[in-house]
């Protein structure tokens, strides 16, 4: 896979809304030890750290990539690998958001609805994703990813994944099982390879 990523730091056409990054900075502060400064001595980039210096406001949109890069800053800082601490903050997430309300809610919904609603949901904090779902059956959904830059897809698909299994388990879905079809490269948008992805998502 491609995963050329030529644009400066916090310069790329590839954007995610400002909420991300604002969720993230919350959880780096209360939950890394060390805070900012931890993450921040874990980049490569005095750029990316720089990057992080600044306020985010949850309806801007700002580049996705350091988004992605700090999943392995903050992976260093807690010796965890990069997934590991994608999926950990990904589940931190869920648990936060899903108030007393919006848990009962989630419980009202069916698995197969969620299934298709979750991964569109996501996608909407993304300007460069679209993404089309379709129940298969009772038990299994069937997706489709578009647009996803090669640098960033791995992280996304975590991301997704973590979230959606997450959701789900609090529906009462029991043995889920989310597996991602081999990328197939959809050509170039930016300067960079694009690619579509596939995924199945089934479970008892």
């Amino acid at each position: 896979m491609d995963t050329a990523w030529p644009f400066a730091t916090g310069k790329a056409p590839f954007k995610v809304k400002g909420i991300a990054y604002a969720f993230h900075m919350e959880y780096v502060k209360s939950e890394i030890p060390g805070g900012l400064a931890a993450q921040n001595a874990h980049f490569e980039n005095a750029a990316l750290a720089r990057f992080f210096e600044q306020p985010f406001f949850a309806t801007s949109w700002y580049d996705v990539y350091p988004l992605m890069q700090a999943g392995h800053a903050c992976g260093a800082a807690t010796h965890e690998s990069f997934e590991e601490f994608v999926r950990r903050r990904g589940r931190h997430q869920v648990k936060k958001d899903l108030g007393l309300v919006r848990r009962a809610l989630v419980r009202m919904l069916s698995p197969a609805t969620l299934a298709t609603r979750v991964p569109q949901i996501n996608a909407t904090y993304f300007d460069f994703v679209k993404v089309e779902t379709r129940v298969e059956s009772k038990h299994s959904v069937e997706g489709f990813c578009r647009g996803l830059p090669g640098a960033v897809l791995r992280w996304y698909q975590l991301v997704t994944e973590t979230f959606l299994d997450e959701v789900m388990a609090r529906s009462g879905a029991d043995k889920r099982v989310i597996e991602w079809r081999p990328p197939r490269r959809a050509g170039e948008a930016h300067g960079v390879a694009i690619y579509d992805v596939g995924y199945h998502v089934h479970w008892d």
